[in-house]
């Protein structure tokens, strides 16, 4: 029987449906666990059940949290700026989306539009972008101290 895909966490395998964790859930229940939080100690803190964090846990969630629990949810769990920023991220993409900020830039310039497309379309490989960064990055020094 062929296992089919219905979304990045679920997945159907005869009669039944099997869910994966996405990366945030992943994230969530690691970040979680490291700040020694019970699955009931987080949703007090966002107003929610335990079963709540446990369905995203685990990929059940359809309704990942919006951006005011997120934020509560990084406060809570006590994150730095950097794991914060990559929560949020995939918090996000867990609905099929960017951040309203990173959209706005993206659709306010049809260039990044262009490079994606052109990424997509010829296969670029996906490292190829961290030498692409580090070229802005660098010229980005020199021009600051130059």
């Amino acid at each position: 029987m062929p296992i089919v895909f219905l979304s990045a966490s679920l997945c159907q395998k005869g009669g039944n449906l099997m869910f994966s964790p996405t990366p945030f859930g992943v994230m969530l229940k690691e970040t979680r666990e490291s700040a020694k939080l019970s699955q009931f100690d987080l949703a007090a803190g966002l107003g929610k059940t335990a079963q709540y964090i446990s369905n995203i846990e685990k990929g059940k969630n359809n309704s990942p949290p919006d951006d005011d629990a997120i934020f509560k949810l990084i406060n809570i769990l006590g994150l730095n700026s950097s794991d914060a920023e990559r929560f949020r991220f995939l918090a996000y993409a867990d609905r099929g989306m960017l951040p309203p900020e990173m959209f706005r830039y993206v659709f306010d310039c049809p260039a990044i539009i262009g490079l994606i497309n052109y990424a997509v379309n010829n296969s670029v490989p996906i490292d190829y972008w961290d030498s692409v960064l580090n070229d802005i990055l660098s010229k980005r020094k020199v021009d600051n101290h130059g």
